[in-house]
């Protein structure tokens, strides 16, 4: 649905400026300086990813050593849950191992485990409680990640923001 619509936005609330609410992802920077917060996500690990704020990580063994030396302090490495809906039984424990490595390597790299649903439509979306489940499983509190979390959004879209006068 939200490639259908051309819709891809993190975060909102039931607030009459909800402009302030919406993180855009974008496949690549503006080329002019625009009037909302976005974060630039791929899914390919290139030497010139500078100005990537989010790397997708699909298959953490395949691309860890490449990742190593050309990972840049901050970035976010996202997983999604729409890839574990996507693996049989055996696979299941796959996918909490590589997430349990990834938030190490985030640790230790000094960027930040991003979580993320990978929703396509309203069905697909993932309740807070499923969430903090899957943080717990891999030995992570929930408390913290979402302040770490939340601490990285805002100073990943510090100064990307063009303040718009109405």
């Amino acid at each position: 649905m939200a490639r259908i619509l051309e819709i891809d936005i993190v975060g909102t609330d039931n607030n009459d400026n909800i402009e302030e609410n919406v993180i855009y992802r974008l496949n690549q920077k503006p080329k002019s300086t625009p009037n909302y917060r976005y974060l630039v996500v791929s899914e390919k690990i290139d030497p010139l990813f500078t100005s990537v704020d989010i790397l997708v990580i699909r298959d953490f063994k395949k691309i860890k050593d490449n990742l190593k030396r050309n990972i840049k302090k901050g970035m976010g490495l996202e997983v999604t849950i729409s890839d574990l809906r996507k693996v049989e039984g055996a696979q299941v424990g796959k996918w909490f191992n590589q997430l349990r490595e990834i938030h190490k390597f985030c640790k230790s790299a000094r960027c930040q485990l991003i979580i993320s649903s990978g929703a396509h439509s309203p069905l697909e979306m993932v309740s807070g409680r499923c969430f903090e489940s899957i943080l717990k499983t891999c030995d992570m509190q929930p408390e913290h990640y979402w302040h770490d979390l939340e601490k990285w959004i805002e100073s990943r879209c510090w100064g990307k923001v063009f303040t718009n006068t109405k």
